[in-house]
């Protein structure tokens, strides 16, 4: 087939207009950011409504998760939690797991188990499933023969294509080599499909459609009870909407330990912990925060308005996820508070606030 040009958008992008994208440049497909764990578990802000622009003009669209994993079960929760969120939708590109950050830190046999265990979670709950990562970290960090039965979607910013098997090459974002980077204004990553995987989709009755034989679409996964982020679900249980004990317990069900064991933390944890965690945005702002940290808000409020601002000169060797470990903070933190489009390009000798 000829290859077709895409995008792979997320929160990052704003208010992008996919249907603008398509006018001007010739979008055919996007993939778009559903949820991810490098933060804690959450749902991208921007999914719903760029899922919903893309079935309002028939683009088709895809989604991706980005993995923080250090385990299988942990992959298997995130799995989970992914599916959760994208139940009920249907998508005519594969989902993805997106390989990259702190999973990188895994062993190459124990990264190699964790994407097959989400994988194979999303597979059988009837998805078309692919990874995400770069060209070298296919080669170095995964043991790709292993992975051969996912499609794979190959990031190298260059004009020369992956050495690594592909069925989509992500060729540009921050670095555009072919194209310019930004598109309706924007800064955007870009691609390229090699396959027709609208038809195999549909005709196979997988990510939510039906089979031209009438078959059913495969049973979708029960979303986790009840739904919403770890954050989400601790605000609304401070807001008391679960009761307290057993009451909390039934309510929560399988979510309820997640939930208690941020509420213990909070109750136990030293002011400095919670400054740097609020720094790393873990516990949202405003009215969310408030609620969440309950009694220690205004003891942590104070140290903030007190503290000072720190910032970090990179070094040669270091990386955004390096250095957000460093400091007790997060990589979208960071991002956030530097205005860094794109996470994977930082240069030696810029300085940078981490807090």
């Amino acid at each position: 087939m000829e290859k077709l040009f895409g995008i792979d958008i997320s929160h990052w992008q704003g208010d992008f207009n996919i249907e603008q994208a398509r006018n001007e440049r010739g979008v055919k497909f996007v993939i778009v950011k559903a949820a991810g764990a490098d933060a804690g578990k959450y749902k991208d802000s921007k999914f719903e409504n760029y899922y919903a622009q893309c079935k309002a003009i028939g683009m088709p669209v895809g989604a991706y998760y980005y993995g923080n994993a250090k385990s299988v079960a942990e992959a298997e929760a995130e799995a989970e939690h992914f599916l959760s969120i994208i139940a009920g939708k249907q998508f005519e590109f594969p989902i993805y797991y997106d390989v990259e950050g702190d999973m990188l830190n895994n062993g190459r046999g124990t990264l190699t188990d964790i994407v097959i265990a989400f994988c194979d979670k999303c597979e059988k709950a009837g998805y078309f499933v692919g990874v995400y990562t770069s060209d070298s970290h296919f080669s170095s960090h995964v043991d790709d023969s292993r992975l051969q039965r996912f499609t794979h979607w190959v990031a190298k910013y260059s004009s020369n294509e992956p050495s690594t098997d592909h069925d989509i090459w992500q060729y540009g974002g921050g670095q555009n080599f072919i194209a310019d980077k930004t598109i309706c204004g924007i800064t955007v990553d870009q691609d390229f499909c090699y396959r027709d995987f609208e038809a195999e989709i549909k005709n196979a009755g997988l990510n939510g459609f039906f089979t031209d034989s009438g078959n059913a679409d495969p049973e979708e996964p029960a979303p986790a009870e009840p739904e919403g982020s770890t954050l989400d679900l601790v605000y609304r249980t401070m807001k008391d909407e679960f009761g307290s004990g057993q009451e909390r317990k039934d309510a929560l069900g399988s979510r309820w330990q997640e939930v208690q064991d941020v509420i213990n933390h909070i109750h136990n944890a030293s002011t400095q912990e919670l400054v740097d965690e609020v720094w790393a945005d873990k516990y949202g702002g405003g009215e969310v925060r408030r609620t969440v940290l309950g009694d220690r808000w205004q003891e942590v409020q104070d140290a903030i308005n007190a503290g000072n601002k720190k910032y970090y000169t990179i070094e040669n060797g270091d990386t955004l996820s390096g250095i957000a470990k460093k400091f007790g903070t997060s990589v979208e933190a960071l991002a956030n508070l530097n205005g860094i489009e794109n996470p994977d390009l930082i240069i030696a000798g810029d300085t940078l606030r981490v807090k």
